[in-house]
């Protein structure tokens, strides 16, 4: 029991340390934040705090994964309310990401800083408040689009699998481009995205709009 009620706790702190780890770079940037005033905001011991994450560098590390995790639980989660509706879990796949990435600066930060030359050779401008770690935003990027693709297949178990995943890979892609260089506004991006995807593979909507169903090229073959 008191094992368990240590890990409730450290459990706990570790979120609420994130959470306000999270405030303060976006109201500061990354390069303000502190693990002492950290520690003060949640109200815990700083020496607990530098236990837990260990140094400022590892806090970040933990605070991307943290926005990763949260990104790609809500992607699934999505993806599930279209059990039977290729096209609404497309569409809604490539509006949440638009969406989620406009109100977390810092899961956008993740997903564009690997289009960012000076994070690829290793010099970060700290005065852009950018996380100096970055590096798990490419391989954000191919769980996002390995999430798509699994479930793309699993609708259509008649397409090819390897058309599959360039399609959903090509869709994050151009989802993160918009992010990185927007041109329309988040609806309609969405929208022409998606349809990219859609006509890649060969699907179609249905006379009732009601999903999606594979183009006579897709049936017989491709």
């Amino acid at each position: 029991m008191a094992t368990s009620l240590r890990e409730s706790y450290r459990a706990h702190l570790r979120e609420r340390a994130l959470e306000a780890a999270y405030a303060e770079t976006v109201d500061k940037g990354w390069d303000k934040v502190r693990v002492g005033h950290i520690a003060i905001l949640i109200g815990a011991p700083r020496a607990m705090l530098y236990k837990e994450f260990g140094d400022k560098q590892a806090l970040g590390e933990a605070l991307v994964l943290h926005e990763a995790d949260r990104f790609l639980a809500g992607i699934k989660n999505l993806l599930a309310s279209y059990p039977t509706d290729a096209a609404g879990g497309i569409e809604a796949a490539v509006h949440y990401t638009l969406s989620e990435a406009e109100k977390s600066p810092l899961l956008r930060a993740v997903l564009v800083s690997h289009r960012d030359p000076a994070l690829e050779t290793g010099v970060i401008d700290t005065r852009k408040g950018m996380l100096p770690l970055i590096t798990t935003s490419g391989r954000l990027l191919d769980v996002a689009s390995e999430t798509l693709a699994a479930w793309m297949h699993q609708q259509f178990p008649q397409l090819n699998l390897v058309d599959v995943q360039n399609a959903t890979d090509a869709l994050v892609r151009l989802a993160v481009s918009h992010l990185a260089l927007p041109g329309a506004d988040a609806q309609a991006t969405g929208q022409q995205i998606s349809e990219v995807a859609l006509r890649y593979l060969g699907l179609r909507r249905s006379v009732a709009g009601a999903g999606l169903r594979p183009a006579e090229s897709v049936v017989t073959g491709r």
